[in-house]
């Protein structure tokens, strides 16, 4: 990949996720989000669905190729070696900010334990270790303004909520 290119979101990172399951077409990964437990998570519209594989394919990550047994011409999405390796490599990954635990670290952790179990852990740990430096860089503020200490206390409390769950998660993939 160029630098130029940015790296896929989230999202579709998740496609790559689910093709890395099985090779489907666009409209049985459509509802396979929708009726997984996924997508308690992610909501997608069927056209923001096609744009990312437009991207994917694009990227050299899926390939697009008509069923020869199919007579209604469907277009079967599979994942490439590419995509593949930057999928795992996805997966490996804690997320950088507090904000994309929500949606992209639950995205990781739905998909490690789909395809990578023996990652989860790793993950989690990883994880935990990200936000236990968050919370070490959170300085004190210096103003004694008290919104700037709500704010503090807010994000405080979010990082501490965040390390809590991650160690109910750590204990419940340990079992």
């Amino acid at each position: 990949m160029s630098p130029r290119q940015k790296e896929p979101l989230t999202y579709e990172h998740a496609l790559l996720g689910f093709l890395h399951e099985t090779p489907m077409h666009a409209y049985a990964l459509h509802q396979r989000i929708i009726l997984s437990p996924f997508g308690q998570v992610w909501h997608i519209k069927q056209s923001a669905l096609y744009a990312m594989i437009t991207r994917l394919q694009e990227l050299s990550f899926i390939t697009v190729s008509a069923a020869a047994d199919d007579a209604r011409g469907k277009r079967y999405l599979s994942i490439t070696d590419e995509g593949i390796a930057v999928f795992e490599t996805w997966c490996q990954s804690p997320v950088d900010h507090l904000r994309d635990i929500r949606i992209e670290f639950l995205a990781k952790l739905y998909f490690t334990l789909r395809c990578y179990p023996k990652y989860a852990t790793r993950l989690l740990e990883l994880q935990h270790v990200a936000c236990t430096s968050w919370l070490a860089q959170l300085s004190t503020p210096k103003q004694t303004e008290s919104y700037i200490t709500m704010v503090h206390t807010y994000r405080r409390g979010q990082i501490e909520a965040a390390i809590r769950w991650i160690d109910e998660c750590r204990q419940l993939a340990a079992e």
